[in-house]
């Protein structure tokens, strides 16, 4: 069975951590993670806590061959157990093109 794609921005596999940054009652939790597949406007992750769809996190990434820790903000789209989907919010221009360069370089998810 085909399932048509709606999507703005075409995937791309990768695998780096992430941190992924919530505030909860005492504080902020930092929350480990691995990043399986990276778009423009988002990524999605494996993430050892279930977040609801909706949630605002903060996302921290390094891209291979960059110095620069990318922290963003993004809120949660999807979720299926561990599996997370992402959604950039609010990106600054230097790092929509930090990312966009970074896609270029990787196979199609």
């Amino acid at each position: 069975m085909h399932k048509s794609s709606t999507r703005r921005f075409a995937r791309y596999r990768t695998e780096i951590p992430v941190i992924v940054k919530v505030l909860g009652q005492d504080g902020y939790l930092r929350i480990h993670g691995r990043c399986f597949e990276i778009a423009e406007n988002g990524l999605g992750a494996v993430i050892s806590s279930e977040f609801r769809a909706g949630e605002m996190v903060s996302v921290e990434f390094s891209l291979p061959e960059k110095e620069e820790l990318q922290v963003v903000r993004a809120v949660v789209r999807h979720r299926m157990g561990f599996l997370h989907g992402f959604e950039f919010v609010g990106l600054e221009p230097r790092q929509r093109d930090v990312i966009k360069e970074y896609c270029r370089k990787l196979p199609p998810a």
